[in-house]
């Protein structure tokens, strides 16, 4: 049976992305001028109005523009969280072009390999951070323009080629170009490794995105916003914590949250347990959005009762499931907190396809219901027929929001996005009789580290590129603190190759998410099928014996 959402009705949206927030962040701007869009999580004193926001990305456009750059342009942004990011991302749409985001982690091999799939042209990037980006560039001949947002207080000089970030917003604003915008045009270029394979370039269209928005923002009117704060609490005055990384849909997404709503946001260049505890004790968040191992340290750590979480009211986990004696345990340390509860979604669906109710305190094991213009199937996996309600099988959905595709990849994409439209999760679920889904496990063989994506192709194609392994596979095997660890099975060419020379090699090439923490096991062929394929399945039977055996 197909499910579909009984959420409040929400037009599919042909508004280009850029137009839609900047019309915002004007009503935001006429209920109070001086309403401050970002604030540093970590130096209160460096801040960001939404008029700043608004001027400033025209400066952006009108720069980009005058350097040659327009329709279509692919715009990279390497940067922690800051409050500079937004201001480019709609400065970069403005002018014609499409935004993508790469984790400031990356080594520059990671930042090249997304460089050359996207056409990148333009790099942002900071101080901190650019030397990697221009040795990773030098093997990128279509990026034509380097921006650095310099340190406070820094004297260093740039190199010729690199443009200063304050030049840049101080381009008079004049009249840009007319471009043939189309709403099926690419506005976002985010990177997700799908249900298999390595990271991939996932085309998000203006009307993928602005529909999203407005979905998201009607279902927290409808079912979150009037459940929290008292009468005369106003939703726009809030503070809304933003440690998740912006490359990530979901830490982009709460991002644009508070640039349509008016609420501030107080921005993470990275995640600082002393930095994070102190923001909820000073800003005094009603909601906090988060990933389960944050959820984990607000449960476990001892700091916790130094100090004052008393305003949390909803607390939503996404990116990774959050266990029942996690949530529970959360719960009983937290009597104020009135609903905890989990979402669903990936970056192929333009962000979110499940969100809760908020119909009860304890129902936090489901990720609630189908947001609007959503439909769902279960599916079995070995027919692939549709199976009856309370049955597990894979989870796919279908919405205007979802991709238009992943980047140059027919295949990728026909294996993804069936002839119907429907987007094959990976994912293993049912739904009960309330229509909600739960989540039980996954098809598809990402592992999940902290809620980032660690695909085992891209570290067994590092692996294999290594002259003394002869074959590799990745798994993820069990971890309380960060969901999963990487571990990786080694047929070695060589009776001298070592663990220690294995997890070298890698960390040479990924970021420390990626590393190998779940070890390396050496062995003497690889498990696959007559037609090649891993059987990751038998190598997880293996890491949970070999754990089982320590206990």
């Amino acid at each position: 049976m197909v499910l579909t959402s009984s959420s409040a009705k929400v037009s599919v949206c042909d508004t280009p992305l850029h137009e839609k927030v900047l019309t915002a962040i004007l009503r935001n701007i006429d209920r109070n001028p001086d309403r401050i869009a970002f604030i540093s999580a970590e130096d209160p004193s460096v801040s960001i109005t939404f008029k700043e926001v608004y001027g400033q990305a025209y400066g952006v456009a009108n720069f980009l523009s005058k350097s040659g750059h327009g329709h279509l342009d692919v715009c990279c942004q390497v940067m922690p969280n800051c409050i500079e990011y937004a201001v480019f991302y709609l400065g970069a749409l403005l002018c014609g072009g499409a935004m993508s985001g790469a984790s400031a982690m990356f080594t520059d091999y990671e930042l090249e390999r997304q460089f050359v799939d996207s056409h990148c042209r333009v790099v942002i990037t900071d101080e901190a951070h650019l030397d990697k980006v221009l040795k990773a560039i030098r093997r990128c001949p279509e990026v034509k323009t380097i921006i650095c947002v310099s340190s406070p207080g820094s004297t260093r000089a740039l190199p010729q080629s690199v443009v200063s970030w304050d030049d840049v917003i101080r381009t008079p604003v004049t009249a840009l170009p007319k471009y043939n915008y189309s709403p099926d045009d690419m506005a976002l270029l985010p990177y997700s490794s799908g249900t298999t394979g390595s990271p991939k370039g996932v085309v998000l269209t203006h009307r993928n995105f602005t529909t999203m928005l407005d979905i998201i923002n009607s279902h927290f009117d409808n079912h979150i916003v009037n459940k929290l704060g008292d009468s005369d609490w106003d939703y726009h005055n809030e503070n809304l914590l933003l440690m998740l990384p912006f490359y990530h849909i979901y830490g982009f997404g709460l991002m644009n949250q508070t640039l349509i709503t008016g609420t501030t946001g107080i921005v993470f260049a990275k995640f600082d347990p002393m930095v994070f505890l102190d923001a909820i004790q000073t800003y005094r968040p009603k909601m906090l959005m988060l990933v389960p191992p944050i959820l984990l340290l607000l449960t476990k750590h001892p700091m916790t009762s130094n100090y004052d979480l008393s305003s949390l009211q909803f607390v939503l986990t996404g990116a990774a499931p959050a266990g029942k004696d996690l949530c529970d345990e959360f719960l009983n340390k937290y009597k104020h907190v009135r609903y905890l509860a989990q979402a669903y979604g990936m970056t192929e669906c333009g962000m979110a396809s499940h969100l809760p109710p908020l119909d009860s305190r304890t129902n936090f094991l489901t990720v609630g219901n189908l947001i609007y213009t959503f439909e769902q199937k279960i599916i079995s996996t070995s027919t692939g027929k549709e199976v009856p309600t309370g049955e597990r099988g894979e989870i796919c959905v279908r919405s205007p929001t979802i991709m238009k595709g992943y980047l140059n990849r027919p295949e990728a994409t026909a294996e993804t996005i069936d002839s119907e439209g429907w987007l094959h999760t990976g994912d293993i679920g049912f739904v009960d009789e309330k229509g909600q889904t739960f989540i039980v496990d996954r098809l598809k063989e990402l592992i999940k580290v902290k809620g980032l994506q660690v695909a085992p192709a891209e570290l067994e194609d590092i692996l294999l590129s290594h002259k003394e392994i002869h074959d590799a596979a990745v798994i993820g095997v069990p971890d309380e603190k960060t969901g999963e660890k990487p571990r990786a099975y080694v047929v070695s060419a060589s009776k001298n190759l070592t663990e220690a020379d294995v997890k070298r090699f890698v960390e040479e090439k990924v970021s420390t998410y990626k590393f190998l923490t779940g070890g390396v096991v050496f062995v003497t062929e690889i498990p696959k099928s007559p037609s090649g394929k891993i059987l990751r399945r038998f190598l997880r039977d293996r890491a949970a014996a070999e754990l089982a055996s320590k206990l």
